[in-house]
């Protein structure tokens, strides 16, 4: 487990469904496809923490969970980029949570952790409209090399962070 000052860092389990869908179900907060019921949120949650279970140790999905109450707040990755390959860094908070600065704590956190797993690089593709992505980028000293991938119909900036 991972520990900020505000945060704690937690895996996600399969019996977190609510917690997922309340984030993974939100069209606002998961605008290019978010989940249409708990029945989708289930069988989605339960394929990513097998992917997660397949990942190399140390990567994987966590819960940004607040230390104060235990509420989830969102949740951050690291894990094998498909493309352009290496390790990809990524967050998501509940819209309720956002500009507090959970996003920024929990992922320098995992960029921290990143370096301590020995990895030279980690790249975040965003699409450049997503502002509130691009800005936290750019806070955690995140790096565009001119370089795109599309995902899900979208074209992304690749973003990349290297080890200090």
């Amino acid at each position: 487990m991972l520990e900020t000052t505000r945060l704690r860092l937690r895996r996600v389990e399969t019996t977190d469904v609510d917690i997922y869908h309340g984030i993974w179900g939100d069209p606002e907060v998961i605008w290019w496809g978010a989940s249409p019921d708990l029945k989708t949120s289930t069988e989605k949650l339960e394929a990513l923490v097998e992917r997660c279970a397949a990942m190399p140790a140390g990567l994987g999905w966590w819960w940004l969970e607040r230390r104060t109450d235990r509420i989830i707040v969102g949740n951050v990755f690291l894990q094998p980029a498909p493309d352009p390959g290496g390790i990809e860094i990524g967050w998501h908070l509940g819209r309720d949570h956002w500009g507090n600065g959970y996003a920024q704590e929990g992922a320098a956190a995992l960029l921290a952790h990143a370096w301590s797993l020995e990895f030279d690089e980690v790249n975040a593709p965003i699409v450049p409209t997503n502002l509130a992505s691009v800005r936290l980028a750019e806070r955690l000293g995140m790096k565009t090399q001119g370089s795109t991938i599309e995902r899900g119909g979208y074209v992304h900036d690749v973003w990349v962070a290297s080890r200090p």
